[in-house]
């Protein structure tokens, strides 16, 4: 997992992620031919067609956000390598384009990791067997135990698929926003449990915390990642103060109540004790009262009666 890395969306509206079409391009090429998937499977897979996605790839087309999320989750790297970063957020995928595998068989590891995802996150880790797992990614049991020692493993490559999928998004959805104000509603929006895929990264997140609140946990990293996300949302803030659109206040308590007050949030949310409606108005209403600057209202004029009732 690449949870120690540390997000700073700064990096993103002052154009330290190189984002040239025809760069971009290269990337995705790349990143498809070391995953040995063909281009075919990867434009059915983001929703266009093979001559959009020859447009794309030569760089005659700009990919939407949508369009890299999709390519980042089905080649296995992150969006953020594919605009151009060289850090060791992301590496680029195993090459298997030399394997005498098929299509749908390039990455059986990744396969079964994000069946596994789907499985944990809709039914629990408890309810979930191994051999469940096998027959939602194609393969059989003792495949499983070839990548996998155990269910545990496989709720580590869970977790990590989830961490995956968040950054992913952030870094695609923000990528052109510089406005802090924008840029923090559009973080919180993408982050919070309101889609079919938020809420099931929601469920492995709560699992986690309930596993990592028991004796012997061993998911030693997600703090890490917690800690990116926080992060993340502390430099926003600290962009919005600058700028003048957030009110003064240590960045980081901020972004502690912030993100706590998600958090609780959330689960209200996935637990049903909270419908969609009601989390969207408390969230705004915070905001409103704790993060954005009030807009001073003009000064009025005073009138003639005024002025000689104070001189009076």
């Amino acid at each position: 997992m690449a949870g120690g890395q540390t997000t700073d969306v700064r990096d993103l509206s002052r154009g330290k992620i190189g984002k040239s079409s025809e760069a971009t391009g290269l990337r995705v090429r790349e990143a498809i031919r070391r995953s040995g998937l063909k281009q075919r499977k990867i434009a059915s897979v983001i929703g266009i067609d093979e001559t959009k996605l020859s447009k794309a790839l030569s760089g005659r087309r700009r990919f939407t956000a949508d369009e890299l999320l999709g390519v980042a989750t089905a080649t296995g790297v992150t969006v953020r390598w594919l605009l151009g970063d060289e850090s060791q957020v992301s590496a680029l995928p195993p090459n298997s384009a030399a394997a005498a595998v098929g299509d749908d068989d390039a990455n059986p590891k990744r396969t079964i990791a994000e069946a596994a995802w789907t499985l944990f996150g809709r039914l629990g880790f408890d309810a979930v067997r191994i051999a469940d797992i096998a027959a939602a990614s194609g393969v059989s049991a003792p495949s499983i135990h070839y990548y996998f020692a155990n269910k545990s493993e496989l709720f580590d490559a869970a977790l990590d698929y989830s961490v995956k999928l968040a950054f992913d998004r952030q870094i695609a959805w923000l990528d052109d926003i510089a406005d802090p104000a924008q840029r923090l509603e559009r973080l919180l929006k993408l982050q919070s449990p309101l889609g079919r895929t938020e809420r099931g990264e929601w469920s492995i997140w709560l699992q986690t915390w309930s596993r990592m609140a028991l004796d012997g946990s061993t998911l030693s990293n997600y703090p890490l990642s917690y800690e990116r996300w926080s992060r993340t949302v502390q430099t926003t803030l600290e962009d919005g103060q600058r700028t003048g659109c957030f009110r003064a206040g240590d960045p980081r308590a901020m972004a502690d109540e912030l993100t706590s007050l998600l958090d609780g949030l959330g689960i209200k949310v996935l637990t049903g004790v909270m419908d969609t409606e009601i989390f969207s108005q408390r969230l705004r209403s915070y905001l409103d009262r704790a993060i954005m600057r009030p807009h001073n209202p003009p000064p009025t004029t005073a009138t003639s009666a005024d002025r000689l009732k104070e001189s009076s």
